[in-house]
């Protein structure tokens, strides 16, 4: 049996208007932090980044490999990118230090190196995304709730480099975040969001960051181990200052 000209349009329109809700991202960030095209052929693709390696805080590991599992059931696989390998690549890229020069870049060690900044608890309590340049992709991620202490750490490190006098090609403004997938626009990434948006993935303390290859350690976190001497010898002193 042949269904009516008309029933036949009314399906066609409602499937259409199904998958366009179903394979939405309008909670998506619109802003992608990764470096634009720099405008100097010959500083293309020298955008060193300074990140804070995640993979060794089991908590994150243990939340990222389950919520994969989740993510993985919302759609086909065809409509999913990739995965990051919690075991190896979580990640938060702390700073994008976009089209510089090596002399820049040496000059942007040294600052890092000498930059006054104490450690902070960062918290992945939620779930979010971004889209990226090409409009292609659609990354999620876990990230903090509250971005406040890293938009300040962000504001210190653009500070301290500009005393050297290196000019901030790429201020930081895009949302803070630990990325998990890349999936295309056809999936449904809202709903992943409202399924995932108060998940607690866990927490770790950024007592240090890398950048090209080396390690810089806030003040509280000598070779890289949170340390409580400073404060807690600051409060004997004040201790013995009442007798």
């Amino acid at each position: 049996m042949r269904l009516p000209k008309c029933i036949t349009i009314l399906f066609m329109i409602a499937t259409i208007c199904n998958v366009s809700s179903y394979a939405s991202f309008n909670s998506c960030e619109k802003i992608d932090g990764d470096c634009p095209f720099c405008k100097h052929p010959f500083l293309a693709g020298h955008n060193p980044v300074a990140k804070v390696l995640l993979s060794s805080v089991d908590e994150l590991v243990s939340s990222a490999e389950h919520v994969e599992d989740v993510l993985k059931n919302l759609s086909s696989s065809k409509n999913i990118q990739r995965f990051d390998n919690p075991k190896t690549g979580l990640h938060t890229s702390l700073f994008y230090f976009c089209c510089h020069s090596k002399k820049d870049v040496n000059q942007i060690k040294n600052a890092l190196q000498n930059m006054n900044w104490t450690s902070f608890i960062i918290k992945y309590n939620s779930f979010s995304c971004n889209l990226d340049h090409d409009g292609k992709t659609v990354y999620l991620h876990a990230l903090p709730s509250n971005q406040s202490p890293l938009f300040h750490w962000a504001s210190i490190v653009e500070q301290t480099v500009e005393s050297y006098n290196v000019t901030i090609n790429h201020p930081r403004k895009s949302k803070f975040h630990m990325t998990l997938a890349r999936v295309t626009p056809e999936y449904p990434t809202d709903k992943a969001v409202e399924l995932l948006k108060n998940f607690h993935f866990g927490e770790t303390r950024l007592c240090s960051f890398v950048f090209e290859n080396e390690i810089y350690h806030a003040k509280d976190c000598p070779n890289g181990h949170y340390f409580l001497g400073t404060k807690k010898k600051k409060n004997e002193d004040n201790n013995d200052s009442q007798y």
